[in-house]
């Protein structure tokens, strides 16, 4: 279909290549109503965030040069050193031309003698090694993996992803670079950033088993590159999920009649398991079948293997650890970060749950008896938006209508800028993967420097990753400059040029994902918030949850409001309703995380299951007994909770953590005057500059003037 209708691509489709979405599907829109007899232009609005611009030597014939993706523009210093692939065959090139570095860097640091082993000779070198984000073609060959509308290009760039891995993996057990890295460290001539770089980088060759034997230390290769494997298999299949339910209208009573027909198609109406759609079938439909059906689609049925990748990932880990002479997979994780131990995790989440599991159960008791009855698993979201609507006059609709994405956005990169004495300059012309993708250029107000660039990739597609996360592309390095990138999955503005409306909730996360933008870009000196001066896992959500409080000030929501139709912002009744609602089930969602916190360290500790039977009796003995909520038959988010399969296995614990300090860094230095800039530039200066140099204890105690204390979260949460 789309090659016949390919041929007949008329004009109008240029105005969906420019950059913002709901200019394109604004214009298309006009365009149809022009123009009715031209096919394509209706199956491209209705496909508008996922429909795949082809360069102009792979286009059907006949494609007029505005249909295809443009050509990358010349590089220059206003843009970032990117040139995205636009074939698989091109990402085969960078890959190849990747590994031919790496060996030749690797034979080159080798060959330095003792005598000759000095930062500029074995430091620099290695620093500039694929794994350390400072390499651009590393970048320009895996990244596509998440986000390219062509299955062929992701698929490449997946398969370049795990053969940089493997680099990494065979660069961190190379004996002949780590006795070059020891005679550095030996000499006690390197100070400064210099000399934490020196001592991270034989830390980690000494964590990669280079004191095994020589047998060892290849098992521990192979047991590497299978859980590198295993955890790219269940990524790809949540990236390219394709579960479609269909119901009649009536089976979706309570969503609004706007998003039923926008999904719609040959008398149905389809739903996905991406957020877009979930969110509201779980929180609006009065339907508790259709509840209990996308609810068991998404934790019974989707995502494929997924439960038996897990339960092969845990294996692995667990295996990796005693090679390494650790008890579990969470003592080697926590090694590195603030807690040290999981047994500090435990002294730390076991009181907390103490605290909270009262409140909890009387949340629970709340939602039962507005029921009627025992509550569901899937009847959580719906009652709980129920109470905050019913007995708390919070309506999620009527809220929606005041957050329109464009101001949102807009009102969010002001707040940041005013705050960290920052100047964001959108760029119009870039070179990218999707014409819906924005591009900005961040500029230091005092210095005038070039501070870094950001990517804002924002609306759900086929194949695009299906949840909110930042991507630090490149770090500083020399004259480069940090280059990010968020994909997150907000809705789109509907074919028809209606505003993309967000719940508040969105706003949150948006607010919350942008601070990880700006703790990459605030990243002072060369290498920093490297693998070499990584910011703790259990300190990293703390800047981003501390900024999520601007969402919840009465000034915040003013600025970040502004009706749709009339430009009003939020009512002051209903902004307090808002504020009083705040923590309205507080205990059972934080009953909820360390639920999910003391399972991800189960699943990485001393007797891990190892089988997908062992998990979900794991699952079916913790939800209930640390939740509060029964576990449906069968049921397991471990399917789709892809934090246990990356870097935050073993670490969900740090959301919590991280929660602690950062409410006690609002309370101290922002409570009083939210948008005080010198407490903000002293907070870019103190917290989000050092990154991942020294100890964030040291610099979290000198920001708050004392060591962090639990008292502000308990006060903010309404549990003290």
């Amino acid at each position: 279909l789309r090659v016949a209708l390919c041929s007949n691509w008329c004009t109008a489709i240029a105005d969906c290549c420019r950059k913002g979405p709901s200019r394109s599907l604004s214009a298309m829109s006009k365009r149809q109503k022009t123009d009715e007899a031209c096919p394509c232009c209706e199956l491209r609005a209705r496909q508008a965030s996922s429909w795949q611009f082809l360069p102009p030597n792979m286009a059907p014939k006949g494609a007029c040069q505005q249909c295809v993706l443009p050509p990358p523009p010349p590089l220059s210093d206003y843009l970032p050193p990117f040139v995205w692939p636009r074939t698989a065959a091109e990402i085969e090139g960078l890959a190849q031309g990747v590994e031919i570095d790496f060996t030749s860097t690797m034979d080159r640091v080798a060959a330095v003698s003792d005598a000759d082993a000095s930062v500029e000779t074995v430091l620099r070198p290695l620093m500039g090694a694929p794994h350390y984000k400072t390499n651009k073609a590393v970048v320009e060959a895996k990244f596509l993996q998440h986000c390219s509308t062509d299955s062929a290009v992701r698929e490449a760039a997946d398969k370049a992803g795990a053969r940089f891995a493997a680099l990494k993996a065979k660069g961190r057990t190379d004996p002949r670079i780590y006795g070059r890295v020891c005679a550095l460290a030996a000499k006690n001539t390197v100070s400064g950033r210099d000399a934490h770089f020196v001592q991270a980088l034989k830390a980690g060759f000494e964590r990669s088993g280079l004191n095994l034997s020589p047998a060892d230390q290849k098992k521990l290769q192979e047991l590497r590159d299978a859980d590198a494997k295993v955890c790219g298999l269940f990524k790809k299949n949540l990236a390219e999920d394709k579960t479609e339910l269909l119901f009649d209208k009536n089976e979706l009573e309570g969503c609004s009649d706007a998003w039923i027909a926008e999904r719609t198609r040959d008398g149905k109406v389809v739903v996905t398991l991406k957020y877009p759609d979930l969110i509201p079938v779980l929180q609006q439909c009065s339907v508790a079948a259709t509840r209990r059906r996308v609810s068991r689609a998404r934790e019974c049925e989707a995502y494929g293997a997924n439960l038996d990748y897990v339960a092969e990932g845990v294996a692995i880990r667990k295996q990796i650890a005693d090679l390494l002479g650790y008890k579990s997979w969470a003592h080697l994780s926590t090694e590195t970060r603030m807690s040290g131990s999981p047994e500090a995790v435990t002294a730390f989440m076991d009181p907390l749950l103490a605290k909270v599991k009262e409140g909890a159960a009387r949340d629970l008791e709340r939602l039962k008896s507005l029921k009627g009855g025992a509550l569901e698993a899937s009847d959580v979201s719906f009652y709980s938006a129920k109470l905050l609507k019913e007995q708390y006059g919070v309506d999620h609709e009527a809220v929606r209508a005041y957050f329109p994405l464009d101001h949102v956005v807009a009102t969010t990169l002001e707040i940041y800028q005013e705050l960290l004495g920052l100047e964001f300059i959108e760029i119009e012309k870039f070179d990218t993967w999707h014409p819906a993708v924005r591009l900005f250029r961040v500029i230091d107000v005092a210095t005038k420097q070039k501070q870094g660039f950001f990517y804002l990739d924002l609306h759900p597609r086929d194949g695009k990753y299906g949840h909110a996360a930042i991507f630090h592309l490149l770090k500083r390095w020399g004259d480069q400059v940090p280059v990010d990138c968020m994909l997150c999955n907000l809705p789109a503005p509907s074919a028809d040029g209606k505003p993309a409306l967000l719940r508040h909730s969105n706003c949150v996360t948006f607010f919350h994902e942008f601070g990880h933008i700006m703790h990459g870009l605030c990243a002072s000196g060369d290498g920093n918030s490297t693998t070499l001066a990584k910011c703790p896992r259990d300190f990293v959500e703390a800047p981003s949850q501390m900024l999520e409080n601007w969402c919840w000030t009465v000034e915040g929501l003013k600025r970040l409001s502004k009706h749709h139709e009339t430009g009003a912002t939020l009512p002051r009744d209903l902004l307090d309703k808002m504020l009083d609602a705040k923590n309205v089930n507080v205990g059972l969602n934080m009953a909820r995380q360390i639920y999910l916190s003391t399972l991800d360290l189960e699943i990485h500790g001393t007797d891990p299951p190892t089988t997908a039977e062992g998990l979900q009796a794991l699952v079916d003995r913790l939800r209930p007994e640390i939740s509060l909520i029964e576990n449906p038959p069968g049921a397991n988010m471990l399917r789709s909770f892809g934090h246990l399969m990356n870097q935050y296995s073993a670490a969900y614990y740090g959301y919590l953590w991280a929660e602690v300090l950062s409410a006690d860094m609002f309370s101290q230095c922002f409570e009083k005057d939210p948008f005080d800039a010198k407490a903000g530039r002293r907070y870019r200066d103190l917290v989000l500059a050092p990154g991942g140099v020294g100890k964030i204890l040291d610099h979290l105690t000198t920001f708050l003037g004392r060591p962090p204390s639990q008292e502000a979260f308990l006060k903010s949460r309404g549990i003290a």
